[in-house]
């Protein structure tokens, strides 16, 4: 080998180096990016969304829940000799048919978020240090001593 040969090698290696070494920079800086606030004046489905939903996902979410419902019984027998029929019952079941209650157009996080905003009468909200709050439900009996 010559040195020319070595040369030309060790600048190659060199320049695979770094590309690799700036894609794997790139690659770790992603979720730091991803961590931007959400910019609530914009927060919520949109127009399209909203259509496309109402189009394919609330028809897709009804075929979904009915075959879970169907699937749940056939699996009953089985899931009731397995010791797991509340399993089924819940991921076949239950869920289907709670995902059909979502806001038209909202992710689950944004459901999630609107449904927390509801108020509910029944409740009381004590908010002790930001985020922690206390709920306390008014059906209950509750005593509090100073």
């Amino acid at each position: 080998m010559t040195v020319k040969a070595k040369n030309q090698r060790s600048v190659k290696q060199q320049v695979f180096t770094v590309a690799a070494s700036l894609s794997l920079l790139a690659a770790s800086t992603q979720p730091a990016l991803a961590a931007i606030e959400i910019d609530e004046t914009d927060f919520g489905p949109s127009y399209e969304t909203m259509v496309v939903d109402t189009v394919v996902g609330k028809p897709l979410q009804l075929v979904n829940a009915v075959a879970g419902t169907a699937a749940y019984l056939v699996s009953l027998p089985f899931s009731l000799i397995g010791g797991n029929a509340d399993q089924a019952q819940q991921k076949l079941f239950v869920e289907p048919w709670d995902a059909m209650g979502r806001c038209l157009g909202c992710t689950v996080a944004e459901d999630n978020y609107y449904k927390s905003q509801a108020t509910n009468d029944n409740v009381v909200r004590i908010v002790v240090d930001q985020p922690s709050e206390i709920l306390i439900n008014t059906n209950d009996y509750v005593v509090v001593t100073p």
